[in-house]
């Protein structure tokens, strides 16, 4: 809200933007705010558990290892969605109101928000489950978000400058498919239209259809679930999941 009617004031106006305007500042501070909550979130959460002895006693029950990762991750998952929603809807309903906004476009937003996040929350189970400690685990979080979020992205802009026309710039609009939040900003560029022109390297990004981007998002999601529930099965049966 305060990006939305105040973004202007340190130049001395005061005014309400465009809905594009908006649906960018909200894109952007989504990257920015999402990964981080789900990462915290999702660190050190089931190594927590086995620490405090509850995933024992919940496996003593007739609940096999399988369900109890499963159930883990979409109960952590509709905590972190219910905290978005609860942030989004009543400001979509203020803003709705105030702004130019198109709600579908809005709604649109908010979807990949949720997708996002659920990204960040799988990586967030696949690092606890590696790292072993919470500790290490958060650490471990934080510099994946730093990667995810700056990194990744300077290392492209100066293999850019550096290598100019000597790689296809088709090459890096594909190494952008190795982010999920580039992919998340790929598909908003997508799906959501008046949020803003492609910028940076997504304007030499080729043009991928809305479906492989969003194909592409959930299988950041579904991958490191697989691998982390694959880890979650073997280290538990060794014992050594701590």
């Amino acid at each position: 809200m305060a990006i939305t009617f105040f973004g202007s004031v340190p130049v001395g106006v005061a005014q309400v933007p465009g809905g594009g305007a908006v649906l960018a500042s909200l894109m952007n501070l989504s990257v920015y705010l999402v990964p981080l909550l789900a990462l915290i979130l999702g660190s050190g959460a089931i190594v927590d558990e086995k620490r405090r002895g509850t995933l024992d006693l919940v496996l003593a029950y007739p609940v096999s290892p399988s369900e109890y990762f499963v159930g883990f991750f979409l109960g952590r998952c509709a905590a972190l969605w219910l905290a978005l929603l609860c942030s989004f809807v009543p400001t979509g309903v203020i803003l709705m109101a105030a702004t130019t906004i198109d709600p579908l476009e809005y709604l649109s937003l908010v979807v990949v928000v949720l997708i996002l996040g659920a990204v960040f929350l799988a990586l967030a189970f696949l690092v606890s489950i590696l790292t072993k400690d919470r500790g290490r685990g958060v650490a471990s979080s934080m510099l994946l978000w730093i990667v995810a979020v700056f990194v990744f992205d300077l290392v492209l802009v100066g293999a850019v400058v550096l290598l100019g026309d000597r790689i296809p710039p088709g090459l890096f609009g594909y190494l952008l498919l190795l982010n999920p939040t580039d992919v998340f900003r790929l598909l908003c560029f997508s799906w959501v239209g008046s949020a803003a022109s492609p910028l940076g390297l997504a304007a030499i990004s080729p043009p991928f259809p809305t479906a492989v981007l969003a194909g592409v998002l959930v299988a950041w999601t579904i991958v490191p679930l697989l691998v982390s529930g694959r880890l979650f099965h073997r280290r538990l049966g060794a014992d050594t999941l701590v």
